[in-house]
């Protein structure tokens, strides 16, 4: 059974849903509860089942994780800046970069909306593709709590 609570950050029980496997980080429709204002998925808690609901500035994240990183471009250095692009057609936007082994911790200069483990991270110089891995986790602007991946 994967049902489980639908709650705020704050952990204030908002309703239930059927299963948190059928939700993604950012998902605004079809939640199958209604508010006042447009919530969105923040986070999901496999672990207890709860699906987090925000507003649009709870997604704003500055900060990620990303691991299985393949490079593409030779003498990858440890810290860099580039163009980190998030999902497909979401544009690219300017990061720092650092790397340690194959794992990357990318800050962008702007908070990006959607990060969402299991994503594809890919990374560019201009046009040139560096390299690219999978989002592990992303560093919300507005909270201390991790978005994770609901495996």
């Amino acid at each position: 059974d994967l049902s489980g609570d639908f709650v705020d950050p704050s952990g204030r029980v908002l309703g239930q849903h059927s299963g948190f496997d059928q939700f993604t980080i950012g998902q605004r429709r079809g939640l199958g509860i209604a508010f006042g204002e447009p919530r969105f998925v923040i986070r999901i808690e496999p672990e207890s089942r709860r699906v987090v609901l925000g507003t649009h500035d709870d997604l704003a994240c500055t900060t990620l994780v990303a691991d299985g990183v393949s490079w593409l471009a030779d003498d990858v250095p440890s810290s860099f800046e580039c163009l980190a692009q998030i999902r497909y057609l979401h544009t690219a936007a300017p990061a720092r970069v650092e790397v340690r082994g194959d794992e990357v911790t990318v800050r962008f200069e702007q908070p990006q909306f959607g990060v969402a483990p299991g994503q594809a991270l890919v990374l560019y110089d201009g046009e040139r593709v560096l390299g690219g891995g999978w989002i592990r986790q992303g560093l919300p602007t507005h909270s201390a709590e991790p978005i994770t991946a609901a495996s």
